[in-house]
């Protein structure tokens, strides 16, 4: 346990800088390119996504699930890398060489062929290749080396964002191969130094003639369909988004994600690491120890999301205002709606984990299914407007985000109360309604508090700090009064605190002690 604190420790402090760096380097290019582009940007960099799913149709979580497993051999590890290169290769190809332009001006409304060859470039190296990277070095706890390259290309792109600003080529086009080039040369860099497989001799154990095609089969056959479906669901949002609202909703629903990441950053930190202990803990049969992992990882993240959205939901017209100017005001709605976002998305991210883990791949498969078709009539519903065939809300920004918590919340709890029910597991909820109400609530107390002590001559940043001091005393109070929502017993806060505060009293007693005043 020691180990998984130790590497979620350094996983959080990790994220935490490349996320601060990510987010800066997301704000500048929001302030540089204006709403139009950057909504632009988001779109192309969107439909990738989903195309992305399309592709790998559940073979990254089947190929991070065994390789955590136990050791696998190089050839195992060669293999999958030869998959993501003929996924890359064949796109490229059909895309570039095989849509007609009415197709290409169609799907991607009207952007030229080559920025949308950039885009999937730029997509499939950050989110396919460098993951896969990732999880491969996670699968034998070498955290410290992927985190810090992780880091250092972050670093690298807000250098490059600079540059290019200051040179007066910030354009899509240049951002999007600059985002291809950094993340193949870190994957280049990490492959080369990274010894994560088992080198194949006659006598290892972990060489046997291993069924591969067979493996991914079993594992990626119930997800085929799951993942033409995920492609149909993660393309209409942005396809949607576009064709009604236009490049600024799809910008301002970018900056809204953007924001809402930093509540993602604890559960990005401890996703791969609860992976990896969730699937040797089953493969193993440790059933106790898969509970106590879950149990506990859920709360810690929903009520640390809960936290996030509660202290910034009524700051967030005056977040756009003073980091990204007037012309991001009109979603303020969209973003304050998206703070809420990462609350279920940490719990979401936990219960599919916990599945794909343990192999249980049909229950992810046909909950997700329902409700991404579901989801699809739902996004049409919420952004057509009402003259269109079929009326709809004509909600823009808005109402995909409320589209995407509601929903969220819905399927969450239902793969929860399955994950109850298998494991034969009390169904864990009543924390979610109170860790979310409580949180929220003492939000607007402590920015109603922080107004009202105003005299006209704080910045806001000083308002914020004063609600922020304000939030932290009724969140110490909070957890304090009930523990358990953050999923810690009352002895499991005595100690830490007691740790703590030793801790503290020991470093101001050496230095008293090495005063001259003491001598």
């Amino acid at each position: 346990m020691s180990s998984i604190r130790w590497r979620f420790a350094f996983t959080i402090g990790s994220n935490l800088i490349r996320g601060s760096i990510s987010f800066i380097t997301g704000i500048l290019l929001a302030r540089y390119l204006g709403p139009a582009s950057y909504g632009n940007m988001a779109f192309l960099l969107g439909t990738f996504l989903g195309i992305r799913q399309l592709l790998d149709m559940g073979s990254s979580s089947a190929f991070f699930t065994f390789l955590s497993q136990k050791p696998r051999s190089r050839r195992f590890v060669m293999s999958y890398f030869a998959w993501l290169a003929a996924q890359f290769l064949i796109t490229l190809g059909v895309i570039g060489l095989l849509f007609p332009s009415r197709w290409i001006a169609t799907i991607w409304h009207g952007e030229q062929r080559g920025l949308v060859l950039l885009a999937f470039t730029a997509a499939f190296m950050q989110n396919s290749i460098w993951p896969v990277i990732q999880q491969a070095g996670e699968s034998q706890r070498q955290t410290v080396w992927v985190q810090g390259i992780s880091t250092v290309v972050a670093g690298v792109h807000l250098s490059v964002v600079i540059l290019l600003r200051k040179f007066g080529i910030l354009q899509l086009y240049a951002i999007f191969a600059a985002i291809s080039l950094e993340y193949f040369l870190a994957a280049v860099v990490a492959q080369k130094w990274h010894n994560y497989a088992k080198e194949e001799t006659s006598g290892s154990p972990h060489i046997t003639s291993e069924p591969l095609f067979g493996k991914y089969l079993n594992y990626c056959s119930p997800l085929i369909l799951y993942s033409c479906i995920g492609f149909a669901y993660n393309f209409a949002d942005r396809w949607l988004l576009q064709k009604y609202g236009g490049d600024v909703e799809q910008a301002y629903y970018a900056v809204g994600s953007q924001f809402s990441a930093i509540a993602l950053i604890a559960t990005s930190s401890i996703l791969r690491i609860f992976w990896k202990e969730i699937a040797e803990a089953h493969h193993l049969a440790d059933h106790a120890r898969t509970k106590t992992l879950y149990q506990k990882v859920s709360r810690h993240l929903f009520f640390g999301g809960a936290m996030i959205a509660g202290f910034f939901m009524p700051w967030a017209e005056d977040l756009l205002r003073l980091v990204l100017g007037a012309s991001y005001v009109g979603g303020t709605t969209t973003m304050a709606i998206m703070f809420l976002y990462p609350v279920h998305q940490s719990m979401g991210q936990i219960v599919s984990t916990m599945l794909f883990a343990t192999e249980r791949v049909s229950l992810q498969v046909t909950t997700g299914i329902i409700f991404m078709i579901a989801s699809m009539g739902a996004t049409y519903l919420v952004l057509a407007p009402g003259n269109a065939v079929i009326p709809g809300l004509g909600l823009a920004s808005m109402g995909l985000a409320i589209k995407m918590i509601m929903l969220q919340l819905i399927q969450v709890n239902v793969l929860a109360y399955m994950i109850a029910r298998i494991w034969k597991w009390p169904f864990d909820w009543v924390h979610q309604p109170a860790s979310l109400l409580g949180c929220l609530g003492s939000g607007w107390i402590a920015h109603a508090a922080a107004m009202r002590m105003d005299i006209g001559a704080t910045s806001l940043p000083g308002l914020m700090g004063l609600g922020g001091g304000i939030y932290l005393l009724m969140m110490a109070t909070f957890v304090c009064a009930m523990p358990w929502l953050a999923g810690l017993t009352r002895d499991d806060l005595i100690s830490n605190v007691t740790n703590i505060w030793g801790k503290a009293g020991c470093r101001w007693k050496m230095g008293w002690s090495n005063t001259p005043d003491s001598k």
